[in-house]
Formats: C-alpha cells, sequence, structure tokens
C-alpha cells in the first residue's frame, strides 16, 4: 500500500465516523455518498499499484521501501472471515441501555472483545428439558380451525332376531366433538450492540442465534406443561380425578404397572412412555426383580435408549433433565402414557429472524443508538387432545426407614 492509498482510507474513515455520528439522515447520507466516491478513487489508485507492482516498477510518488521493515501480512482465520461477513452486513448506528449485548460489560458480551484473551466463546456443558419431540405436530395454514373426532361411548349389541319378527332394537347413534385451535403470535426481541460485533471476532451472531432457538424451546415447553399440570387424571371406568394436577402414584413399580394395564389400558398400552427427570432415572436404576436383576435396562436395538420392564410389558423410558422438569423435593414426576394422541401442536409458522439497525421498538432505538434489534416471531397452537392417553403422577422416592423390633 502506498502512501496515496493511505491517505485515501484515512479520509475514509473520518467521514465514516462524521457519518455515524450525526442523527440528520439527509446530512448522514450525503457524506457517504462522498465515502463511495472516495472508495472509488482507492479502488483506482489500488489497481495503478497492483498494475506497477506486477511489471516490476514502482510509484513515483512512493520511495522505494526498505524490505526488512516490509511486515508480512497477518493470516486471517476462519472466525475472523465469518466476523468480518457478520460486520459488513450489521451497518453501524448508535445504541446503549440495559439488558443488551454490549461490550461494556463483560457478562453481556464483553469477554468477547480482544483483550489479550481467547475470545472464541465457549460453553459450559448443560442440558435442557424439551417436550416437542413427545407430542404430536400438525403445520397449518388457517390462523383457526377445529379437528372433529367421535366420542368414546359403548357400543350397544344387535339383539336377536326370530324369523318374520320386528326389529325392536335403535341403536344409538354416534356422537361427536370438535377441538379447536387459534394460532397466537408469541415474539420476542434481542438488543445487540454493533460496537460488539464490530470489535469481535467470535461467533457472536451464532450465539445469538443458538440463544433464541433455546428460547423457542423454552416457550413451548412452557405451553406443553400449562396443559399437563391442568390434565385431570383419568381413572378405571371413564372416570377422572376431581382434581387437576400431579396425583401421587402408590406402590413404585406396582403402581406404574397399574396404570399402565389397567388405567390407560390396551388403547394405549403399546404406544405408552414413561416420561422422568435425572432423579426419575435413578429411582428407577434401583428397581431390581425377585431375582436381583435391574429393571430399566437399554434398549437391545439403540444402546442410547432405555426401557423398562413392567411385568410382562417393556416400556420405554424419556429422562428430561431436572432444570425445567423439577421434582417436588422426594417427590419426582412422571408422565405415563402416549403424549402423542394427548398433546398436539398447531404449527403456522416456525420461529422466523429479522434484524434491523434502524428500527425502533419501545424505548430501543437501533439507528440513534448503534445497534441492531433481531426480532423473533412464532406462530402456534397447543391443545389436549386425548385426555385418556396419559397419567401426570409422582412417586415419594423418600427411603423407607425399617423399624427395629
Amino acid at each position: 500500500m502506498n502512501r496515496k492509498m493511505r491517505e485515501i482510507l484515512a479520509k475514509i474513515q473520518e467521514k465514516t465516523n462524521e457519518a455515524k455520528n450525526i442523527e440528520d439522515v439527509e446530512k448522514a447520507s450525503a457524506i457517504m455518498d462522498e465515502v463511495d466516491k472516495l472508495q472509488k478513487e482507492y479502488e483506482t489508485e489500488k489497481r495503478i499499484y497492483e498494475a506497477e507492482k506486477m511489471s516490476g516498477g514502482q510509484s513515483v510518488t512512493e520511495p522505494v521501501t526498505d524490505p526488512v521493515q516490509v511486515e508480512p501480512e497477518k493470516e486471517v482465520t476462519d472466525e475472523e472471515m465469518i466476523a468480518k461477513q457478520v460486520r459488513a452486513i450489521m451497518n453501524p448506528t448508535k445504541y446503549g441501555a440495559d439488558k443488551m449485548l454490549n461490550e461494556t460489560t463483560d457478562e453481556d458480551g464483553g469477554y468477547t472483545v480482544p483483550d489479550d484473551v481467547r475470545t472464541q466463546v465457549n460453553h459450559w456443558p448443560e442440558a435442557e428439558a424439551s417436550f416437542l419431540a413427545e407430542i404430536s405436530e400438525e403445520n397449518v395454514s388457517t390462523n383457526k380451525g377445529s379437528r372433529t373426532y367421535q366420542t368414546k361411548a359403548d357400543v350397544e349389541a344387535f339383539i336377536d332376531l326370530d324369523e318374520n319378527g320386528s326389529i325392536t332394537k335403535e341403536i344409538t347413534a354416534p356422537q361427536f366433538e370438535r377441538i379447536s385451535y387459534t394460532i397466537k403470535d408469541r415474539a420476542g426481541f434481542m438488543p445487540v450492540s454493533n460496537d460488539l460485533v464490530s470489535d469481535s471476532d467470535a461467533n457472536i451472531m451464532n450465539v445469538v442465534t443458538d440463544w433464541l432457538g433455546r428460547a423457542n424451546v423454552a416457550t413451548a415447553n412452557s405451553k406443553i406443561m400449562e396443559i399437563i399440570k391442568a390434565h385431570k387424571n383419568p381413572k378405571e371406568s371413564g372416570k377422572y380425578e376431581t382434581t387437576a394436577g400431579i396425583t401421587e402414584i402408590k406402590d413404585g413399580i406396582d403402581g406404574i404397572k397399574k396404570i399402565i394395564n389397567v388405567i390407560l389400558g390396551q388403547a394405549y398400552k403399546s404406544n405408552a412412555k414413561i416420561i422422568t427427570n435425572d432423579d426419575g432415572l435413578q429411582y428407577l436404576d434401583t428397581l431390581k426383580d425377585a431375582n436381583g436383576r435391574p429393571l430399566l435396562n437399554p434398549d437391545p436395538t439403540d444402546s442410547a435408549k432405555l426401557q423398562l420392564r413392567c411385568g410382562t410389558t417393556v416400556v420405554p423410558v424419556s429422562v428430561k433433565p431436572n432444570k425445567g422438569f423439577e421434582s417436588n423435593g422426594a417427590k419426582v414426576p412422571f408422565i405415563i402414557g402416549d403424549l402423542k394422541a394427548g398433546i398436539r401442536k398447531y404449527n403456522r409458522q416456525s420461529m422466523s429472524l429479522k434484524a434491523s439497525d434502524v428500527a425502533v421498538i419501545g424505548s430501543f432505538n437501533a439507528f440513534a443508538m448503534n445497534m441492531t434489534l433481531i426480532r423473533a416471531i412464532l406462530r402456534d397452537d397447543y391443545k389436549e387432545l386425548d385426555k385418556d392417553a396419559y397419567y401426570y403422577g409422582c412417586i415419594d422416592t423418600t427411603p423407607t426407614v425399617a423399624s427395629s423390633n
């Protein structure tokens, strides 16, 4: 780079900073037009300089440089290249407030700005519960609708009929019910300091996108658990608990067997699953049969999955972390049954992200405060379908103290 090229770059930087600090849009636009002209001038000078280098000549305006003083170009890492692409998208404006990523506060992004430390963002190991895979999902194209189901009822048998006899038996006709959904918008936004993105070579945008994805899962978990906690557990003979919420499962493994064999019965037994948390896993892992063999074992077809022997039935076990599916002291939660038949998500629009450096949301003014607002929107609804399909209970895992005689 010769002296003229450095002078042009200095002017570009000076004009850019001047435009950055001007709130008048027309004046800022005029200055940026000057920057465009300077950029073209720089490119022309660069082509001349490169042509002279290729021909072995040297610009008459630039003295010969001592080769010893020329520093080799710094090797650009993949992370730096990604950061440069992100900066090209996020134009500098001006921002600053609490509850946003910025480089001033370490916890809010300052750790990623180079200061004699490695700025690549690392992650501590952590586990989060997700119930989305446990329920059924249907994509819909309208903001409201309904599905028709035949109600459950005992079917009457035909009567015997004598020869030439009259048919006097009226068979009760089936009844129907509707499950309606209404799509709701669920949204949030995250402010990100442009200074942070400009000054950091860490994978900031990947971190932000991952964080918003986790917010998506947290939203789904919240809606699913609202339905489960409002659920009235089924009882024998089509009856239900009088109060909603969790019911204590008595007799440990024998209580689980009764729920699967009797309360859920043959209609749901084949697709039944046990969902519990880390505490529940520990409890199930201690259960043994009369011969001392563990009842909880890996699935022989997939060692990453677990299954529990419940008498003559083998039931898959899904374990969620305690974080997000907590125990109440020694009372450990269990969901037993077929959640795919019990709960459905009506999905109108998966999470969509949009970024703006000129948007205004409440007190956040992206253009005036040098930041980018990233908006996330979901459109969906959650409904309970078959209330007979699952049972929400808990097992008290308090150790039993043997009485002394």
